[in-house]
């Protein structure tokens, strides 16, 4: 079912879309997208990665789940080194099949500016600061984080954030970290993520063994945490895509 017919029936019913309404300040979920673009991912295997996530807003699994969260804004984060400086594309608010092809189109045209160490914690630190600046009011609050890599050991610049000090940060904010582990170099990646990357209220992990698998893992990751947690909370196998 199309995004916009499912939004009219839902409209339609009796529980209606959440009371935030389409026009609303607030919106009912303020979702950063953090993306790894640090050098263990090769050009190609970033655009396949930058691809999936630009093909997911087009599908009809996610807009269905944009359907029923509500008013939905979302930001993307590129994080690789610390020592540079993360990307971002700021928020678009995603009330409509037409906004989210829109936002489809600005994540497959985003250039790759980061590279080098595995900087998760930095990364999820500016996706805390976007949340934290225009998004506080937000009834939800989730950053998506995916990756290849373990946070990156040995000597750090002047500014590092721990990838644990992030973590807190984000318990205290009230604030969700979802992990998709690429599991291609590192089998293990996805216990690593379960144990220092994910916080908050019914936080998980998703695996895909290949960045050719990604495509479909990110859909089934969006759509599982965009829709109202009830409905989230229904999925409890393990999925892994190959």
């Amino acid at each position: 079912m199309h995004f916009k017919a499912l939004l009219f029936l839902i409209t339609l019913g009796s529980g209606g879309i959440p009371a935030s309404g389409a026009f609303a300040s607030c919106p009912d979920l303020a979702l950063v997208l953090a993306i790894d673009g640090s050098g263990s991912i090769n050009d190609h295997d970033f655009g396949l990665q930058r691809q999936g996530y630009a093909a997911a807003f087009t599908d009809d699994r996610v807009q269905a789940a944009l359907a029923l969260a509500g008013v939905v804004d979302v930001a993307v984060v590129l994080w690789g080194d610390e020592q540079i400086a993360p990307q971002v594309l700021p928020w678009q608010r995603i009330d409509s099949a037409a906004a989210a092809a829109r936002l489809a189109d600005r994540i497959a045209a985003l250039p790759r500016r980061v590279t080098g160490d595995t900087g998760i914690g930095s990364g999820l630190w500016k996706s805390l600061d976007l949340l934290e600046a225009g998004r506080s009011c937000a009834a939800r609050r989730i950053i998506n984080v995916s990756g290849d890599g373990r946070e990156s050991v040995g000597p750090r610049p002047r500014h590092h954030v721990p990838l644990e000090t992030a973590r807190t940060r984000a318990d205290e904010m009230g604030v969700t970290i979802n992990g998709l582990a690429i599991t291609l170099t590192d089998p293990d990646l996805d216990t690593w993520y379960s144990r220092w990357v994910i916080t908050g209220p019914g936080a998980f992990v998703m695996t895909a063994n290949s960045f050719d698998a990604f495509g479909e893992a990110i859909i089934h990751k969006l759509a599982r945490e965009i829709a109202m947690p009830a409905l989230a909370a229904a999925e409890t196998r393990k999925a892994v895509w190959r």
